[in-house]
């Protein structure tokens, strides 16, 4: 992990390099978040993460009527919003949920890569956030074969649209929690990210500890299930999504979130990945399950001293939690404003660059990542 560092750095760069829609876009996305009876959001995979994320926001800003991928109502309304994140904007699920909206006659916003696709046509207002997609990689697939690609790049399988898009839409909730400018807070917020410097040796150690892809000579390396609660939760999907697709194409790797199928069970041989900031609670509970399981704990936290800490083989310490003493909070708590959710936002990159590093280190394509990745939503 000699050059973690140099990655989790390079993506703050593609980050920062974004430019953003104009201030006449943003003014007219406020507008029409506003004026919404009820907020839907929809998106597939990595981007219904994204989707996720924003309402989860919406909602704790007082948008109460504000509904994610998971939820969406039978019936779209005329006076609903429809916000999606696609960075093709021709994701199966996702346009077919546009396309009922558009017959519905509600007011549609589409965040994609790609202003001349299909959702974007329907949309009343597009949110442009340039980035190579799926359907780019596509393009190019067999020209990539051919010539024997080393390894997958920093950004696979639309990773650029996926943060970017996350970024944008926190930068524009913190412009509706504090009134202040999108561009202040999008710039804000990278600020927070680029002070973080990982240590590649507690990365180090993390790659040690979990367990390799299952193949013919190893057919049973144990698995790794990866917990987090609230916005922890979001980052850990987000991680487990992609670390799967991160195995030669004669290999699976096991990564599994902790809630998957409803019930994921740990045993011997299997890590359990543990992300909070406190370190306390549910997550430290789950984790001293996982040991009396006689499976292995790796955290990553903002207080290595916590509970959680003293349960961890392996200690991953990102600073940025801050302590809420909030009675009658059960799990992690979402703030108004995304600036202090900075220690998920350096964990979501730290993570990045650490999926980018093992593909690397493991001489993993591109063009194998795509094998595994989902083309079925």
């Amino acid at each position: 992990m000699d050059t973690l560092v140099d990655s989790y750095r390079e993506l703050h760069e593609l980050l920062v390099s974004l430019e953003l829609p104009d201030e006449e876009t943003m003014g007219r996305l406020r507008e029409l978040v506003e004026g919404a009876g009820r907020i839907i959001t929809v998106g597939a995979g990595r981007s219904g993460d994204v989707a996720e994320t924003f309402m989860r926001f919406l909602r704790n800003l007082g948008y109460e009527r504000s509904y994610g991928p998971d939820d969406i109502p039978y019936v779209i309304k005329y006076s609903d919003l429809l916000i999606a994140f696609t960075g093709s904007g021709a994701t199966t699920y996702t346009l077919q949920t546009v396309t009922v909206a558009r017959e519905a006659g509600v007011k549609i916003v589409v965040f994609t890569a790609s202003p001349q696709s299909p959702a974007a046509r329907m949309a009343d207002l597009v949110v442009h956030v340039p980035a190579k997609t799926k359907l780019d990689m596509a393009e190019d697939y067999y020209e990539r074969i051919l010539v024997r690609e080393g390894h997958a790049p920093l950004t696979p399988l639309g990773t650029l649209f996926e943060l970017r898009s996350l970024l944008l839409s926190l930068a524009f909730i913190g412009h509706l929690a504090e009134n202040t400018g999108v561009r202040e807070n999008y710039e804000n917020l990278l600020k927070l990210i680029y002070a973080f410097t990982p240590n590649p040796m507690e990365l180090d150690e993390l790659y040690r500890l979990l367990p390799r892809p299952r193949r013919g000579s190893n057919p049973w390396p144990g698995k790794t299930v990866v917990i987090g609660e609230g916005f922890s939760g979001i980052v850990a999907r987000f991680f487990v999504t992609r670390f799967r697709h991160v195995s030669h194409r004669d290999e699976i790797r096991e990564v599994y979130y902790w809630l998957d199928r409803g019930n994921v069970a740990v045993t011997r041989g299997d890590v359990a990945l543990i992300i909070s900031g406190s370190g306390e609670q549910l997550p430290a509970l789950l984790a001293s399950r996982a040991k009396s399981k006689g499976a292995r704990v790796a955290s990553v936290t903002s207080f290595p001293e916590s509970t959680l800490g003293g349960f961890s083989d392996v200690i991953v310490k990102v600073p940025g939690r801050r302590i809420q003493r909030i009675k009658g909070l059960r799990s992690s708590y979402l703030p108004r404003n995304p600036a202090d959710s900075i220690f998920e936002l350096r964990t979501l990159i730290l993570l990045e660059a650490f999926v980018y590093e093992v593909a690397k280190k493991e001489g993993i394509t591109e063009a194998e990542m795509k094998l595994l990745h989902s083309d079925f939503t």
